[in-house]
């Protein structure tokens, strides 16, 4: 590997937020598209509630003071769609989003504040409005275009399929033909504008699993290049090895992760010895620095709302996102989650933030706040080794240790446990500082516990 390459050292010590733009915010009504609807209603497919980067500027101390300290945005270049994985210009931030006057003003905010923004980036396809596509349509084989996508044919044919390689069959997302070096070219221009003349912090790249794997690598050597602390991840749905392997990314989504957490913690499927045995096969699958620099999430964009999947219950919601902020790799709060929104598959799970505190989940919020409290103060946490303590029936607990420090974070899921301490000591819990004694330790019914102590005293 490279010298300015690996991960970055800020992602080990990073509390992320996902925000869907037009979901999140809306600072200036003036800039907002046409038939946008009011805000708070149940989005479709094709609705606009007017949220832009105006009003993620407005609420970076509501996210201050949650503990937030990275934002991850899903595409905000200029797109018709609510969504913008269609990109019409990558050069462009979308109007109703602010434009670039926006993204300036919110890296400028978010940077003298000490926070980090990740930025998505969409190389595997584009919209058909792209100026180059529209060339290609409106020329034939006489655009200078017409190679920079995969046709078979002679022109363009869109009814009643397209015959023009696209996005899962879209025929209004096609496929950047990516032989075509003029394309990687034009690409990774893309990835190095944002990050040199914005200040970006790095790209999350959708739909990698479609990208050549070379070129991936060369988007992540672009970045590093100009940015060697750059955040270079992967929308990765299944299993992440290769690409490590590869040296093509620093970390992914970690989806696979996820389906454990439903799995245990939301639908409760799983003993906690068969969590335990999934988490170990990812982890020992990855290299140590990039189980570190992974992002760890219980709920994105494209899935349903954990805590729909909960049924509605906190505790277990509040248990996933204990384990988030226990565990190695760089946790992920998705928009809503900390004042418990709900919602079912996409889009049901892109519902507008409820502004409105009376409609809040309070105890979800105050927990959550504190968990992070909790990380930022525990090098362990952030950095330190892995080791399991004990599963069995629905009570799993771990032990987090380096920097001169051991935390033991034990999560129930059953009936009131109890557990049995380590040697040595003293344990104090690290949320109320009580200090705990005896062999062994209670765990609360559907609850947790976060216990710390110094170093070497086993």
């Amino acid at each position: 590997m490279d010298g300015c390459e690996g991960p970055p050292e800020w992602v080990q010590d990073a509390v992320f937020y996902q925000i869907f733009p037009d979901r999140f915010r809306n600072g200036d009504p003036t800039s907002d598209p046409p038939g946008t609807v009011p805000w708070g209603g149940l989005p479709d497919r094709h609705s606009f509630f007017g949220g832009d980067l105006w009003g993620v500027l407005e609420k970076l101390d509501y996210l201050v003071d949650l503990g937030v300290t990275a934002l991850y945005l899903t595409p905000i270049f200029k797109a018709p769609t609510n969504h913008k994985y269609d990109t019409q210009d990558y050069f462009q931030v979308d109007p109703a989003f602010g434009g670039n006057e926006a993204l300036r003003a919110l890296v400028s905010a978010l940077h003298s504040r000490g926070m980090r923004l990740v930025l998505d980036g969409v190389f595997n396809h584009c919209g058909e409005v792209h100026p180059f596509f529209q060339d290609v349509l409106a020329k034939g084989r006489a655009s200078p275009y017409w190679d920079w996508f995969t046709i078979w044919g002679e022109e363009v044919v869109r009814e009643p399929e397209p015959n023009y390689a696209c996005w899962a069959g879209v025929r209004s997302m096609p496929e950047w033909n990516h032989k075509n070096p003029k394309v990687r070219g034009y690409l990774l221009s893309v990835v190095r504008h944002w990050l040199t003349e914005y200040g970006i912090d790095g790209w999350r790249l959708d739909t990698v699993e479609y990208l050549p794997p070379d070129f991936v690598r060369e988007v992540y050597r672009a970045a590093k290049e100009v940015r060697p602390d750059a955040y270079v991840l992967g929308e990765v749905m299944g299993m992440a090895a290769s690409w490590f392997k590869h040296g093509a990314l620093d970390g992914v989504m970690n989806y696979r992760l996820r389906d454990g957490l439903a799995a245990f913690f939301a639908r409760g499927e799983w003993s906690a010895e068969e969590f335990a045995q999934h988490l170990y096969a990812i982890r020992r699958s990855y290299p140590p620095v990039n189980n570190f620099a992974m992002y760890n999430l219980v709920g994105s964009h494209d899935v349903p709302r954990f805590l729909t999947l909960c049924q509605g219950d906190r505790r277990r919601l509040i248990l996933a996102y204990t384990f988030l902020f226990t565990y190695p790799g760089a946790p992920a709060i998705y928009y809503g989650d900390e004042v418990g929104l709900a919602g079912g598959g996409d889009p049901d799970c892109r519902r507008p933030f409820p502004w409105e505190e009376s409609a809040w989940e309070r105890e979800i919020l105050s927990s959550l706040r504190e968990l992070i409290r909790a990380r930022k103060a525990s090098p362990a946490l952030r950095r330190g080794l892995f080791r399991l303590w004990e599963a069995r029936g629905k009570l799993i607990s771990f032990l987090r240790a380096g920097e001169g420090e051991e935390v033991l974070v034990a999560l129930n899921l059953g009936e009131e446990e109890t557990i049995k301490l380590p040697g040595g000591g003293p344990w104090r819990d690290l949320l109320s500082g009580e200090r705990v004694s005896g062999s062994r330790f209670a765990v609360p019914a559907c609850g947790f516990r976060l216990l710390r102590r110094a170093a070497g005293r086993a």
